[in-house]
């Protein structure tokens, strides 16, 4: 009875992770529920607020018929957002809001696939980006800031994910100052100025709708406040007139960037369509035009063949800069690998070091023999196998029960009256993890 139960539980949760998406079940309707729109950081960050402001719109004006709502999926240099999004069904139904840190993660080599494993849908803003300091920081210019840089090179604390646009952007900045090097730190959105206030950093790159959302009015203590000291653009800002472009402190560098939607590759053209369609309608929205105003970012559109020369053009520009930095950074997917294979070989070591001990006095071989066993090692090997398979992105699905049988059969010693019940429990543990987090938790898997 309960094996019948069981067998119930297991097929229904496979049907719900592999039955065909509602586009294909619903005579090709489109949407016809609920768009998840993925913001890859924190809540409060300029993503994040870009993001709000636009499903705002999305949802007031009923564009799209259905509700659209923000899902925050910070990490990894937002790889864990974009990654779920990448994995995701190509249905339309989660989308990715997402600057182009998608591209210089790639370059940086902080994960593997970059604009081409999505489909992009719009590009639909720009941004712009400055240096930003703590109010009452003795660095007055973008100059002193790199002159400490070369002085005492690695001392100076800025906060720039590795692998993000505004570490690309420091990078080629400390590339004017030969010798100059920073601490860099991670810290996105919110954290990164609260790191600043908390002096756990000297500068961060931030975004205009950034800096204008987390500066505190002029007569607030300097010690609770920030101050930009360089635009990155080619001109000043209307909104920051007294903030000189880093082209007039005579630094080269100069940068852009710009918020994208992305879909998962292969979503149906129509599909895409529909939802250019729909973001392009909120930036002719009068509210989201004067939000975007606030916040000083150019309400920019694109899609289609213009987008997509618009992206190659990008990616183009970031291999120029990333030359560097793919040199620096670690990998991080073969770290993780070498040192779980060092902790194996560690054990295997340690467990033939007893047994050799126990040999020599057959008081204790049977103590030896329940610390160091051949059950124990194998599995071991295959929770190794299943680790390295998640960092090659085998589906958390997939890996997981072929793992939990795996181990379970080791351990039971490959009974054959055990093998079914060991897989309906591998299945069983793995799907109600999968359900759980993905669709009550909204945290994103492997």
């Amino acid at each position: 009875m309960i094996k019948h139960l069981v067998s119930t539980i297991i097929v229904g949760l496979l049907v719900w992770q592999f039955w065909p998406t509602s586009r294909d079940t619903n005579n090709g309707v489109y949407p016809n529920k609920p768009i998840q729109l993925v913001v890859p950081y924190l809540a409060g960050g300029g993503t994040d607020t870009f993001a709000r402001i636009i499903q705002k719109s999305l949802v007031q004006r009923d564009t799209l018929g259905v509700p659209v709502v923000i899902m925050n999926q910070d990490g990894g240099s937002a790889t864990i957002g974009s990654r779920y999004v990448k994995n995701s069904d190509p249905d339309g139904y989660r989308l990715l809001c997402h600057h182009e840190g998608i591209m210089a993660t790639k370059l940086a080599e902080v994960v593997p696939y970059g604009p081409e494993a999505f489909t992009p849908i719009a590009q639909t803003g720009s941004i712009v980006l400055l240096m930003v300091v703590r109010a009452d920081s003795e660095f007055e210019s973008l100059n002193d800031l790199l002159a400490a840089a070369q002085k005492n090179p690695n001392e100076i604390r800025v906060g720039a994910n590795q692998g993000s646009p505004a570490y690309f952007i420091c990078k080629q900045l400390l590339a004017e100052y030969p010798g100059a090097d920073f601490n860099f730190i991670s810290a996105s959105g919110s954290k990164r100025v609260s790191y600043l206030l908390g002096d756990k950093l000297e500068a961060g790159i931030f975004s205009l709708a950034e800096y204008k959302s987390f500066r505190q009015s002029d007569d607030a203590p300097k010690s609770n406040n920030i101050r930009a000291i360089a635009n990155f653009s080619k001109q000043r800002h209307a909104a920051i007139p007294n903030v000189a472009t880093s082209l007039e402190q005579d630094v080269k560098t100069h940068a852009e960037n710009a918020y994208y939607v992305w879909a998962p590759k292969n979503t149906p053209d129509d599909v895409v369509t529909t939802l250019a369609n729909a973001f392009k309608s909120t930036l002719e929205d009068p509210n989201v035009v004067a939000d975007l105003e606030n916040l000083s970012l150019d309400p920019t559109f694109r899609s289609g063949d213009e987008l997509a020369e618009h992206l190659a053009g990008r990616v183009a520009a970031f291999e120029k800069l990333a030359v560097k930095a793919d040199a620096e950074l670690p990998n991080f997917a073969a770290w993780t690998i070498g040192i779980v294979m060092a902790l194996f070989g560690l054990v295997l070591f340690q467990g033939f070091r007893q047994n050799e001990e126990a040999n020599d006095d057959p008081m204790f071989a049977s103590a030896a023999d329940s610390k160091f066993n051949q059950v124990g090692v194998i599995s071991l090997a295959i929770l190794i196998a299943y680790v390295i398979a998640l960092q090659f992105e085998i589906p958390f699905v997939f890996a997981t029960p072929v793992a939990i049988f795996l181990i379970g059969a080791t351990i039971a010693k490959w009974n054959n009256q055990k093998l079914f019940a060991l897989a309906q429990m591998a299945l069983l543990v793995s799907l109600s993890i999968q359900l759980i987090f993905t669709k009550i938790f909204t945290v994103a898997l492997p």
